[in-house]
């Protein structure tokens, strides 16, 4: 009797595993206006003195909440070539595709004190939404985007997290 009271209430609430979600697509998480982010002012001040730091300005990155994965590139990958070989990849519903010119100029709006920071430092990114939010095959996913040439490093959206996947971005023996 209580498998059948559990059984019962398992389908009133939802079964669903802390694993899997449904499919996923760009209607489901939007579209990014990157567009209208850049076309906001650069956050205040972006000059600032040698011992202030950087900080957020209260604004969100047009990719948060709208992409399952993030792929950030090395300074010299070949983002188009990257972008359609990631775009291939059976789990990969949307890609989209930030130059480093475009996240230069994200940066510029999301932190205060950007000009510390050389334009150099920061790469162009692949933003990807998912087929499935299956945790496991997004984590092997993530995996194999880390062993693709000109990947620097990936992340996750915050909401769940790919912690024991992720190459930090320390600094990697060169050869790779």
């Amino acid at each position: 009797m209580r498998l059948l009271v559990a059984l019962a209430a398992m389908l009133a609430v939802g079964c669903s595993s802390p694993h899997s979600s449904p499919p996923a697509n760009e209607a489901v998480h939007g579209h990014p206006d990157l567009a209208g982010f850049l076309a906001l002012p650069v956050a205040s001040p972006s000059v600032c003195p040698p011992n202030v730091n950087g900080t957020t300005a209260g604004r969100r990155s047009p990719w948060v909440g709208t992409v399952d994965v993030s792929v950030f590139l090395d300074a010299d990958a070949p983002l188009p070539k990257l972008k359609e070989q990631v775009a291939a990849l059976p789990d990969v519903a949307v890609v989209f595709a930030e130059t480093s010119a475009q996240a230069w100029a994200e940066f510029q709006r999301l932190y205060t004190c950007s000009a510390a920071v050389p334009q150099s430092a920061v790469h162009a990114s692949l933003r990807l939404v998912l087929a499935t939010l299956d945790l496991a095959r997004r984590d092997a996913l993530v995996k194999q985007l880390l062993a693709l040439p000109g990947v620097e490093t990936v992340s996750c959206d915050p909401s769940a997290p790919c912690v024991d996947v992720v190459r930090s971005a320390s600094p990697r023996p060169t050869g790779r």
